[in-house]
């Protein structure tokens, strides 16, 4: 904190009290500086899930989406990444039968801000590996503008197609891949 007094006005009182003398012009008044810092804060609120299991036969089409809550008080960026790029068959390995053991997915992130909503678009999975081309996979990811998120939701959604369209049908078993998703305070 700043004080500063009005050096006139203590002249004033000063010459008065020794000499006397009055002052034509006497201010009163006081200036006072304030400053203080509030401290950058970006991430996801506590309650994201860890996992997701999807009730619906992988070979049918399906979309989900999840929200995830955002508290980010200054602008920041999103990254994702996806272990395998594809869901793999986790309880048997390709054995050559013709059948298809692993299944490539769509990804789309969209960040909702004060400054209006942001989109990743939508990315295959295999995209989203290290190197690969979709924004969220690339440095810097995908960004929020000048916008801020307090309080604010992100929406995952993936999707896949029927497996009619991909021409094999895929072998039984557990599917899963594995996305990790980072946000940060833009530097």
């Amino acid at each position: 904190m700043f004080v500063r007094f009005s050096t006139l006005a203590a002249i004033c009182v000063a010459a008065s009290t020794l000499a006397g003398v009055a002052c034509a012009q006497a201010t009163d008044g006081v200036e006072i500086a304030l400053s203080a810092t509030v401290t950058e804060r970006c991430g996801f609120a506590t309650t994201a899930p860890a996992s997701v299991n999807v009730a619906a036969d992988l070979e049918d089409a399906n979309s989900q989406s999840l929200a995830l809550r955002v508290d980010c008080n200054t602008p920041f960026h999103v990254s994702a990444r996806s272990e395998d790029g594809r869901l793999i068959n986790r309880s048997a390995s390709d054995d050559f039968s013709g059948y298809a053991f692993t299944k490539v997915y769509g990804v789309r992130l969209e960040l909702e801000t004060d400054a209006g909503r942001v989109s990743s678009g939508r990315c295959l999975s295999s995209a989203l590996v290290e190197g690969g081309d979709c924004v969220l996979a690339q440095p810097g990811g995908l960004g929020s503008g000048d916008g801020v998120a307090i309080g604010r939701d992100a929406t995952l959604t993936v999707d896949w197609p029927a497996q009619t369209t991909l021409g094999r049908r895929l072998a039984a078993g557990d599917y899963s891949d594995t996305i990790t998703i980072s946000i940060a305070a833009r530097s």
